[in-house]
């Protein structure tokens, strides 16, 4: 019995060269865009949206956030919405992605033509919003010591105590203000699918933070 031929290096390419082009053109051929009107911004727009995907393939995220979101710009589709959120998501913005999934949503569901036309999109939106439930970090502070009148900051919003709140991976600060004056901090780190706990002590009489702690 022969053995098959391994792929090399040259075949392998052109394989993933062969499944971009389908993707492409598989995008390009969807009903949202067959339907526009075949006028030169729609061609130019078609072809950054071309654009887009290729750099989504080629793991360039940041590049293809810029060419969806000039796309956009003109012609918020769901699809095109779709694939923001999906470049904040490669991204580590996955909150931004939450949104931008939700916003892609709303749009088909505000037409039902194109809500017809964008069953597709509407499956991928459900799954990615599935996906990041269970990713997203978690963030609990909790106040301890000499708590009267102490307003608790987390990266510079105002929150409240005890809660699960819903980050970004990556970094954060938690600051405790008495009479808008940092009595207590901590600076830490999220990471996804985990809750972080975090716990800023006032010691009685303290009045300025002089640095931020690191637990």
């Amino acid at each position: 019995m022969t053995s098959a031929a391994p792929i090399t290096a040259p075949r392998r390419r052109r394989g993933r060269r062969a499944a971009a082009l389908g993707l492409v053109c598989l995008a390009l051929l969807s009903p949202s865009w067959l339907h526009a009107q075949d006028d030169s911004t729609t061609r130019a727009l078609r072809l950054q949206f071309a654009q887009g995907l290729t750099l989504e393939i080629a793991g360039r995220w940041a590049d293809a956030l810029d060419r969806f979101e000039a796309i956009a710009r003109r012609r918020p589709t769901a699809n095109v919405t779709y694939h923001i959120g999906l470049c904040h998501e490669r991204l580590g913005r996955l909150r931004t992605a939450e949104r931008t999934y939700h916003n892609a949503r709303a749009i088909a569901d505000a037409d039902a033509n194109a809500r017809k036309a964008s069953q597709g999109v509407l499956a991928e939106i459900d799954a990615r919003l599935e996906d990041l439930e269970g990713r997203m970090p978690r963030i609990v502070l909790n106040l301890a010591g000499a708590t009267d009148g102490v307003t608790l900051l987390l990266d510079g919003v105002v929150t409240q105590p005890s809660r699960a709140i819903r980050v970004d991976p990556g970094p954060h600060v938690a600051v405790a203000l008495r009479h808008g004056i940092p009595v207590a901090a901590s600076a830490f780190s999220s990471h996804e699918r985990r809750t972080r706990f975090v716990t800023l002590t006032v010691h009685p009489g303290a009045l300025r933070v002089s640095s931020v702690s690191r637990p």
